[in-house]
């Protein structure tokens, strides 16, 4: 089932303006030396046969939804970071100022994007500020909500399970200019997953994330891309109670025909019960389970399977009390 969800979060903002001018008199200062000369659509390497790293990763805040009727799946929220070797400075000759906060808009920017779009919607959610460190390394760490092409697997629902993937890479720039790399940690080490925000992620009802690795890959065109991988389990408790012990349940029932002599009434009545209720469970199937040609699920060849009993049975009933009135 596909859910939109819709929040507002309300941030109580509190400012305090007494600081003394001469800080911001050093970082307008620190700000005009930075940018002098600087052109946002330069990459920023020393010489045109270096390559620039971009050290990419993605930080989970909630699995919105795993649409199956249109394959498609939907989470939040990523950051990248490069060394820019003009935009470093001194920081004792700027009053010990570590960090700038600028806009996007005037930095290069790799034109990094999901390549397996779904939606069509290539930009991030809200444009933040770029983190700039006197040691020259930029992040940019923009909330996104991200819609990738996944392909279902159908087979054993609704205890499945998918490997959803989001592929990243730039447009333009190919490995000989751009070295795409997995974002470092605080420790240095670099991050081979999708790492879970424990203070904001919400858990989705219907799946469970199981595995989050991350991959890089190189192309036969020269180009790199990061793929982040999501291998989701389907929660099926809300499956068992509503689809399958009902369905259990009537199959129960269709054993029982078979002790009915062949010439009781009943026989036929509860033939036919059995047949509309099992009809009922399949128009369920039809509307939870993905619209795929490529596979059918088990349970729905368990139900078809009885119905098609159920049928013959029926038919068996008429058959029997058209001879008997002979």
């Amino acid at each position: 089932m596909v859910c939109f969800l819709s929040f507002s979060l309300h941030y109580p903002i509190s400012l305090h303006l007494c600081r003394h001018a001469g800080a911001s008199e050093t970082e307008r200062r620190l700000h005009q030396k930075l940018f002098e000369n600087y052109n946002m659509k330069v990459r920023p390497a020393h010489y045109w046969e270096e390559k620039v790293t971009v050290r990419v990763g993605m930080t989970l805040s909630q699995l919105v939804s795993l649409g199956c009727f249109r394959t498609w799946m939907t989470c939040c929220n990523w950051w990248n970071n490069i060394q820019y070797y003009r935009l470093s400075w001194n920081p004792a000759e700027y009053d010990h100022i570590n960090v700038l906060r600028i806009p996007p808009n005037k930095v290069w920017r790799p034109d990094i994007y999901l390549i397996n779009n779904n939606d069509g919607q290539f930009d991030v959610a809200l444009y933040v500020n770029v983190l700039v460190y006197s040691d020259g390394t930029v992040n940019w760490l923009p909330p996104a909500i991200y819609r990738s092409s996944c392909s279902i697997e159908v087979a054993y629902f609704p205890f499945d399970w998918q490997n959803c993937s989001m592929i990243f890479r730039s447009y333009t720039y190919d490995s000989s200019e751009v070295d795409l790399q997995y974002f470092l940690d605080d420790d240095g080490k670099e991050i081979h997953e999708i790492v879970i925000d424990e203070n904001a992620f919400t858990e989705n009802g219907e799946w469970a994330i199981c595995h989050k690795p991350t991959r890089k890959n190189v192309k036969e065109d020269l180009y790199e891309d990061i793929t982040f991988y999501l291998i989701i389990e389907r929660k099926p408790l809300f499956y068992i109670i509503n689809i399958i012990v009902p369905c259990i349940l009537t199959s129960v029932l269709a054993i029982f025909v078979f002790y009915l002599p062949p010439g009781a009434g009943e026989k036929m009545t509860l033939s036919i019960s059995v047949l509309i209720a099992l009809t009922v469970f399949m128009l369920l199937l039809a509307d939870k389970v993905p619209e795929t040609s490529l596979g059918i699920p088990i349970i729905v060849n368990y139900v078809m399977f009885t119905m098609i009993l159920m049928s013959s049975r029926v038919v068996n009933c008429l058959l029997a009390a058209h001879f008997v009135k002979l």
